[in-house]
């Protein structure tokens, strides 16, 4: 049997890596010169430190995550700290300023169905004295989830904005579990091509004729793990069309996010806040530091709404934004003095991924369901934007639904 894998990011090379062991012969194209998508583990010119280009945490005690890292022989670290929000030239010492999220909680908690954010917003909260509770669950939403409340499920939300689950981070990066999976899958039946970009897919039940810009692959099934905004634009060509499917991938969201990282010569801010996590500012900037290993490194970003209104700035332009938000909160050090250097990462409809990673609408669980089953047991879906465990838009998320994807197919395989 002959499987030929779409993406290289986490969700494609869990794929390959379960086909591959199992002595399925298995073809992986990626479009970029590199493996691991929209994570990626690197030094940047004129940094010191390394630092995450895309995902960097892990949400909880994720087991298929921890376990992979452990075989790779990975350490992690728990992220600590607390939740601040700097506004109005003051410093609060966790995120809501407002007492009502305790009766906005126990609202998620109660629903018997589910429906909007913004709706039960509109149901229970719409008098004056929730103005600001409403202003501080956009900002979450836009900052966590990179979700507009219009749309967001309130089922969806309801577990992970009240977990008290730590958070951890991959010591070294995340880059070293892509390695890992890439090498524990190497034998004669794994090949990976990379700059094979694939614009157009022929299919018919138990067959499929994959192009790229350079060359033709066949195979017996296909596994696609590119970012659901490149499935929903249709940048590669179905044939037949996948008409049901589209209807399936227009029910979730995906948002679109700007981060940044900033190294200075030493983590200035644990002099005035030494157990500063995470920092809300205002104009949408959410920045976070490395306390547990106390690194001299903030990483930030606009999510969401905020994206496109920095989206035409240079990089330049936008890292000294970012550092002229610093300057109220921390006013005592000299900031410009200090900053080495920065980078930033364009997740935004314009790039290559079209988005930064997805949330769930109220219809998304449904339809997750339904692209879980693939196409006539000939072209399945993968990706963080597939799992409906609960887990969407990690990569905990990526794993189990290239694992889901390589296990539907060893199911056929032995039949």
């Amino acid at each position: 049997m002959k499987v030929i894998v779409i993406g290289a990011g986490i969700a494609g090379l869990m794929a390959a890596n379960e086909l591959a062991k199992k002595n399925v012969a298995v073809t992986v194209l990626e479009a970029e010169n590199r493996i691991g998508g929209r994570i990626q583990t690197f030094v940047p010119e004129s940094f010191t430190n390394h630092i995450e280009a895309g995902a960097e945490f892990i949400h909880g005690n994720l087991q298929l995550t921890l376990r992979l890292m452990k075989k790779a022989k990975m350490g992690y670290i728990q992220s600590g700290g607390k939740m601040c929000r700097f506004r109005n030239g003051k410093m609060y010492s966790n995120f809501a300023q407002t007492k009502a999220w305790d009766e906005f909680y126990e609202a998620i908690s109660n629903a018997k169905h589910d429906l909007s954010v913004a709706a039960l917003l509109e149901r229970d909260f719409s008098s004056k004295k929730y103005e600001t509770l409403t202003a501080e669950v956009r900002s979450m939403a836009q900052g966590l989830d990179l979700a507009d409340i219009g749309h967001l499920s309130v089922f969806s939300i309801r577990e992970e904005w009240v977990s008290e689950e730590p958070q951890f981070r991959p010591l070294g990066g995340y880059s070293a579990l892509l390695e890992f999976l890439h090498n524990d899958a190497a034998s004669a039946q794994y090949q990976l091509f990379l700059r094979e970009k694939v614009q157009a897919i022929q299919w018919r039940a138990g067959y499929a004729q994959v192009q790229t810009q350079n060359s033709l692959y066949e195979a017996d099934a296909v596994i696609v793990t590119v970012p659901l905004p490149l499935l929903q634009s249709d940048a590669i060509s179905f044939n037949p069309p996948i008409d049901s499917m589209n209807r399936q991938f227009a029910e979730i969201g995906f948002g679109e996010v700007i981060k940044f990282t900033l190294e200075f010569e030493y983590a200035f801010w644990e002099k005035q806040h030494p157990d500063l996590g995470f920092l809300f500012v205002e104009d949408g900037f959410t920045f976070w530091t490395q306390l547990s290993e106390h690194r001299p490194v903030l990483t930030g970003w606009l999510g969401n709404d905020y994206a496109p209104e920095y989206q035409n700035q240079s990089d330049d332009d936008l890292l000294a934004a970012a550092i002229q938000k610093l300057h109220p909160i921390f006013n005592d050090f000299a900031i410009g003095q200090l900053y080495k250097s920065g980078a930033v990462f364009r997740y935004t409809k314009d790039s290559v991924w079209g988005g930064g990673y997805s949330w769930m609408t109220m219809k998304s669980k449904r339809a997750i369901r339904q692209i879980k089953k693939g196409i006539v047991s000939t072209i399945f879906f993968a990706g963080e934007a597939f799992d409906d465990g609960g887990n969407v838009g990690t990569v905990e998320a990526a794993l189990k639904s290239g694992r889901y994807a390589a296990r539907k197919i060893l199911k056929l395989k032995n039949h």
